[in-house]
């Protein structure tokens, strides 16, 4: 298993502080990105994937199944992690919304 998060190098200062706060969340919580397809995108990565919304985001995230999903899916009624992840990411003024099942983008608030 791998806690490994890479973090785009094209990201905003913004896009760039979402991603280190969720990587270290997840290191925190000892989540991994086993499973799923978990990584993060700078929105110019998504673009060039030919992925046509979460554009005007800061950050995109898949979590198709991974063991990191339920922060994001709620349909894994992991609540309470989605709430600490969410109120983690507040403070800097933004938040995380759901697109799919299988991938979320973080926005400013």
């Amino acid at each position: 298993m791998s806690n490994d998060w890479p973090i785009p190098e094209d990201l905003s200062a913004d896009g760039r502080k979402a991603a280190e706060t969720i990587r270290d969340f997840f290191t925190e919580k000892n989540i991994t990105n086993h499973g799923g397809g978990g990584k993060f995108y700078s929105p110019q990565q998504w673009l060039d994937r030919g992925e046509l919304y979460g554009l005007g985001s800061l950050l995109i995230i898949t979590h198709d199944g991974g063991d990191h999903a339920g922060a994001f899916n709620l349909d894994y009624e992991q609540y309470a992690l989605h709430d600490q992840l969410q109120t983690r990411l507040r403070p800097l003024g933004l938040f995380v919304e759901g697109c799919t099942g299988w991938y979320s983008a973080v926005h400013p608030i």
